[in-house]
C-alpha cells in the first residue's frame, strides 16, 4: 500500500472523526490564530507605547517590502501552528505526535526533503539564463546577514505552521471519514490553494497563483501520506520558501529579506513563461526526488 506510513495519523484522526468537528476545529483554529495577532498587537503596544488598536493596525497594514515588516507577516502566520495545536487536541482529543509523526522521523525527513530541495536550487542557480538580467541585488550583504537568522526561524515557524494545519490535520481528519486519497489529497490542496489567494492581485494572477499554490499541496500531501509525518513536506516548503523570500525574492511578494529581487513580479505566473514552466519542472522533479530517497 503507497500511504501504509499514513495509517497511524489517520486512526489517532478516526477516534473522532466527525465531520462537524473538523468544521469547528477549523474554525477555533482561526479564531485562536486572530487571537495570536491580537497577543502580536499588545506586545507591540507596550514596547512602542501606542494603543493595541494602533498596533494592531501596523501589523496588518505592515509592509513587506521591509526586514521587520516580512518577519512579522511571517510570524503572524507561524501562530497557525499553536492554534492548530491547541483546537486538534480540544476537539479530536490528539497529541502533537499524531499531527507531526514521531520527533526523530519528522526531524530527519525535514532535514533530507530541505537538503534535496536546496541542492536542486543551487545546481540551477548556477545555470546562466537570459532570466538572470531581471535580477538585481535588493540588500547589502551585511543587513542581509544580520536578519538572516532572524528570517530562517520566522520561515520554520511559518512553514511548519502550514504544513501541521493543512497536512497534519486538516488531511488526516479528512482521511478519516473518505477512504479515497483523490479526496483526502485534493481538499487540503485546494483549501492550501484558496488560503494563498491575495485581493491585490489581478484576478487572472490570483487565480494563476491559487493553482501553482494547491499543486503544491498536492505534492506535500502526497509526501506526509507517503512519509508518515510532515516532515518531508515541512522540508520541501521550509526550502522553498527560505529561496524565494531570502535568495531571490519577486516584486508584489515578502521583498524585504531578499538579497536579490526579481524584476518581473509575480505578473509572470499567469503567462505561464518558459521560466514558470521550468520552475514548475523542477518543483515536480524535487517532489519525486524526495519520495525516491525518503520511500
Amino acid at each position: 500500500m503507497a500511504y501504509a506510513r499514513f495509517a497511524p495519523m489517520i486512526s489517532a484522526a478516526a477516534r473522532r472523526p466527525a465531520l462537524w468537528r473538523i468544521i469547528v476545529g477549523i474554525l477555533t483554529a482561526g479564531f485562536l490564530l486572530i487571537s495570536w495577532l491580537f497577543t502580536i498587537a499588545i506586545a507591540l503596544s507596550l514596547t512602542q507605547e501606542t494603543s493595541v488598536f494602533a498596533a494592531l493596525g501596523a501589523i496588518t497594514g505592515g509592509n513587506p517590502a521591509t526586514p521587520g515588516g516580512a518577519i512579522i507577516f511571517l510570524l503572524i502566520v507561524g501562530g497557525l501552528g499553536l492554534s492548530t495545536l491547541l483546537a486538534a487536541r480540544f476537539w479530536q482529543g490528539r497529541n502533537t505526535v499524531s499531527l507531526t509523526g514521531a520527533a526523530p522521523r519528522t526531524l530527519r525527513h525535514f532535514v533530507v526533503a530541505a537538503a534535496i530541495t536546496g541542492g536542486i536550487a543551487a545546481i540551477l542557480m548556477l545555470v546562466p539564463t537570459e532570466r538572470d538580467g531581471a535580477i538585481e541585488r535588493n540588500m547589502d550583504f551585511g543587513l542581509w546577514l544580520a536578519w538572516l537568522p532572524f528570517a530562517l526561524f520566522a520561515l520554520a515557524a511559518q512553514t511548519g505552521a502550514e504544513e501541521l494545519f493543512f497536512r497534519g490535520y486538516l488531511q488526516s481528519q479528512v482521511a478519516a471519514r473518505f477512504r479515497s486519497p483523490v479526496v483526502w489529497l485534493v481538499v487540503p490542496a485546494l483549501a492550501f490553494g484558496a488560503a494563498h489567494y491575495s485581493p491585490t492581485l489581478p484576478p487572472d494572477v490570483a487565480i494563476a497563483y491559487i493553482g501553482f499554490a494547491a499543486l503544491f499541496g498536492l505534492l506535500a500531501g502526497d509526501l506526509t501520506a507517503r512519509t508518515g509525518s510532515i516532515g518531508a513536506a515541512w522540508g520541501f516548503h521550509f526550502a522553498n520558501n527560505t529561496i524565494a523570500v531570502t535568495i531571490i525574492a519577486a516584486d508584489g511578494t515578502i521583498t524585504g529579506l531578499g538579497l536579490f529581487r526579481s524584476t518581473t513580479g509575480i505578473e509572470e505566473i499567469a503567462d505561464l513563461s518558459p521560466w514558470i514552466l521550468a520552475d514548475l519542472g523542477a518543483l515536480i522533479f524535487v517532489w519525486w526526488l524526495i519520495r525516491r530517497v525518503l520511500d
